[in-house]
């Protein structure tokens, strides 16, 4: 009795071991995985990071390059862009001015 008692242990032992073998082989394997997708989206960030940096590079050498060449063009330009930004920021703040009013005289 001893004896089949000895070996139902010895099974489940055994049985056990292999299940802590298996969930290490998961274990490894999932970390394995985890590493090669780290890997390829390190990758496509890089890419991706490669490619924006160099268009911002060729667009702004092509806007200096444009600029040096055309002085009374790009003070025009930065003019117009200024005097236009003016006027909406100008408008958007007449407007929160005239909404704040409008609420005094609503809330009294």
């Amino acid at each position: 009795m001893d004896s089949k008692r000895n070996k139902d242990e010895s099974h489940k032992q055994e049985m056990a071991e292999e299940e802590s073998r298996s969930a290490g082989a998961t274990a490894y394997h999932l970390i394995e995985r985890g590493a090669k997708v780290y890997g390829q989206v390190e990758q496509a960030v890089n890419d991706a990071y490669d490619k924006s940096f160099h268009a911002v590079k060729d667009t702004y050498e092509k806007t200096r390059t444009y600029s040096s060449e055309n002085p009374g063009k790009t003070i025009l330009i930065s003019l117009g862009v200024g005097v236009g930004l003016g006027l909406l920021l100008g408008i958007g703040a007449n407007t929160h001015r005239m909404n704040k009013m409008r609420d005094r005289h609503a809330s009294h």
